[in-house]
């Protein structure tokens, strides 16, 4: 599979890692932040804020993963990998969102090329993912991931052939992991120290 961008690299200034269910604020700012345009892209239709926010709730259940590019702390794009909740899974869905002012930088294919990895290491044989037709770069995309398109009714069906799992595969998203954990515990610490900060701070106010 020919990828620029190893599914482990950093894309631009950010990194690419693991989004955890603590970190489910960070996934909703990123969706409203979305302008109309790329939520319809994104959804297949014009959605609100409120659904937005609705759809951040239930993203962390059981069944799926999300990967994020973060830069800065911010969720500037966002890869979910759905229909892990078989006992038996062969085959998963895949989305992808990235902000506006953060595409042509690499952070898309970064992000599939993580979702592949992660498909993989959970047998999931085959990615579904499905855009409209008019979103070419997506299109495009999909294609330098060996996919598959399947013009549909008012949408284009992406198949991807993942591969199975290998060592290398293995422990390269065990390291994601390990990292984008240890991102997270120094952001929770930080926020830990900075409470009586600003306790203080109200106090004297």
């Amino acid at each position: 599979m020919n990828r620029s961008i190893k599914p482990g690299a950093k894309a631009s200034r950010g990194e690419v890692r693991r989004l955890w269910p603590t970190e489910r604020d960070l996934f909703t700012a990123h969706l409203l932040r979305l302008d109309a345009a790329t939520r319809r892209e994104r959804f297949g239709t014009a959605v609100n804020d409120d659904a937005l926010v609705n759809y951040a709730e239930t993203t962390f259940g059981i069944g799926g993963l999300v990967y994020a590019y973060v830069e800065a702390g911010e969720v500037r794009g966002a890869a979910e990998l759905r229909g892990l909740e078989d006992i038996v899974v062969q085959t998963g869905e895949a989305a992808f969102s990235v902000e506006k002012q953060w595409r042509r930088r690499g952070i898309g294919e970064a992000l599939f090329g993580r979702l592949v990895t992660a498909a993989r290491n959970r047998s999931i044989s085959t990615l579904y993912l499905t855009c409209l037709p008019e979103n070419t770069a997506m299109r495009n995309l999909a294609r330098k991931f060996k996919a598959e398109l399947v013009p549909g009714y008012g949408d284009v069906e992406c198949r991807i052939a993942t591969g199975a799992p290998t060592p290398f595969t293995l422990l390269d998203e065990a390291l994601n992991h390990a990292q984008g954990f240890a991102t997270l515990s120094l952001a929770l610490q930080r926020r830990f120290w900075q409470q009586p900060a600003l306790f203080g701070a109200a106090l004297s106010g």
